[in-house]
């Protein structure tokens, strides 16, 4: 509201004939309706000494200022309300949103260092859900942002994957001359892993290419599950060659006992040849973690293991040699070989058995994680003005990425086009989620029901 400045020295110039009230303005900020209702404060609102310990009369009024010195100690109180009744900004008049304001002013940031180490993974995730809301609150993801974000990891997982492919065909010739050079299980053993390496790249591939592919009549919802199905059926393939390594490491043993078998002749050229393998599957490795799609995370922890069962391969495999033998003539180094096979196969099943088991978990529908509730509750809250209550949030695996289902209460009485308005642009700001595949808003006048009222329990 505009008014009148004075300064200390100016006040004994304030008339005191002038007794026009100064309008309060109302809580949603109306101003004033006639421009003359506001004017410089009277006399009135000059209110006392600063120093003085009762400067008001029975009636609660403080007396007339009797000099300019007298009114130079005393200062003039106006009371204007504020436009909005929240503390925190309304520019945008929103006062319905929940405040980002008070959930930034949670975060701890690198205050916590001296805390133990749960509790500051625990200041550090809340951290990084309340940078969330503060992303969601300024507008920071966008729907076209993550589009092109998923396009552009489609198209390097498609990349690695015939990288993959062709690392893996000059690997496999070159662990085949090693396993025929050197004879040792553990060699082979990394030869089987790298023949089901050879196959996982073919199917990722062919996976990828078939995703890419959409059919809105055969398949209205695209063929995302293909993703995880491929992994499952690689874990199975290669858990089905671990167990089958670790029987012909356990007879080869058997075989040393009886001295019915022939000790393994690791020479330069097999090393030579494996040390080659893992350098590239580092470099693979290194390549392949920088991009974060199911597929591509399955060809990183392919990398990983042949990197270690290379590596046990050449250790355990020329300990267990001739050359070893001869040198040292300790006759007992000859099981090292056939129990490194069996060290390599039980690390690859394993991990693949973790692997395959974490897809099988996506594919029937497992709950998505706290943190993701709520920013989905999130979303929901801040929508929009008229919706009353948010009733239901519930997120589960739908393959890779989650179906949400968001249950949420509108007046009683409003139209069917105004509640489609508010529903509708929900559902496509939860789709708009990188990792929220189909999404449903249902509108409700009440929230007493049961949701076995509205839903087939299954």
């Amino acid at each position: 509201m505009a008014e009148k400045s004075y300064t200390m020295d100016d006040l004994s110039l304030v008339k005191t004939e002038e007794t026009v009230p100064l309008k309060r303005r109302s809580s949603q900020g109306d101003q004033p309706s006639r421009d003359n209702e506001v004017k410089s404060p009277v006399l009135k609102f000059l209110l006392g000494r600063a120093d003085a310990g009762n400067i008001f009369d029975s009636n609660g009024t403080a007396p007339p200022v009797q000099s300019n010195n007298e009114c130079r100690h005393r200062i003039c109180m106006t009371e204007v309300a504020p436009s909005h009744s929240s503390i925190f900004g309304t520019e945008n008049r929103e006062e319905w949103k929940l405040s980002i304001s008070e959930f930034s002013s949670k975060k701890h940031g690198k205050s916590s260092k001296d805390l133990p180490k749960r509790i500051r993974t625990f200041y550090k995730n809340q951290d990084e859900l309340i940078t969330t809301f503060e992303d969601f609150h300024f507008g920071v993801d966008d729907a076209m942002k993550h589009t092109e974000e998923m396009e552009e990891k489609r198209k390097k997982a498609n990349i690695l994957a015939k990288i993959t492919l062709a690392a893996n065909v000059c690997l496999l010739i070159a662990k085949l001359v090693a396993a025929i050079l050197s004879g040792s299980i553990s060699v082979i053993s990394s030869l089987v892993d790298s023949c089901v390496d050879l196959s996982s790249g073919f199917v990722i591939a062919i996976t990828e290419r078939a995703m890419r592919k959409r059919d809105l009549y055969e398949y209205p919802q695209g063929r995302t599950k293909l993703e995880p199905i491929a992994i499952v059926i690689l874990s199975v393939i290669m858990s089905l060659a671990s167990i089958q390594l670790i029987v012909e490491s356990s007879e080869k043993i058997a075989g040393l006992a009886t001295g019915g078998e022939n000790r393994p002749d690791v020479g330069i050229t097999t090393i030579v040849l494996l040390s080659c393998t893992i350098v590239t599957k580092i470099v693979l490795f290194l390549v392949c973690r920088r991009v974060r799609t199911p597929s591509v995370d399955a060809m990183t922890r392919d990398h990983r293991n042949d990197v270690l069962s290379n590596i046990l391969a050449i250790a355990f495999g020329y300990i267990g040699s001739k050359s070893m033998y001869e040198q040292y003539q300790v006759s007992e180094l000859v099981y090292l070989d056939p129990i490194g096979a069996i060290l390599i196969s039980l690390y690859i099943l394993f991990g693949w058995w973790s692997t395959g088991y974490g897809q099988i978990k996506l594919l029937t529908g497992h709950t998505a994680k706290p943190d993701f509730l709520k920013k989905l509750t999130w979303i929901c809250m801040n929508h929009h003005p008229k919706l009353l209550y948010v009733d239901t949030v519930r997120a589960f695996h739908f393959g890779v990425n989650f179906l949400v289902e968001v249950d949420i209460v509108l007046p009683e009485d409003m139209t069917l086009k105004e509640a489609h308005d508010i529903g509708e642009p929900l559902q496509q700001k939860l789709e708009s989620l990188p990792e929220v595949e189909r999404a449903f808003v249902h509108l409700d006048y009440e929230f007493e029901h049961r949701p076995s009222d509205e839903h087939k329990q299954v």
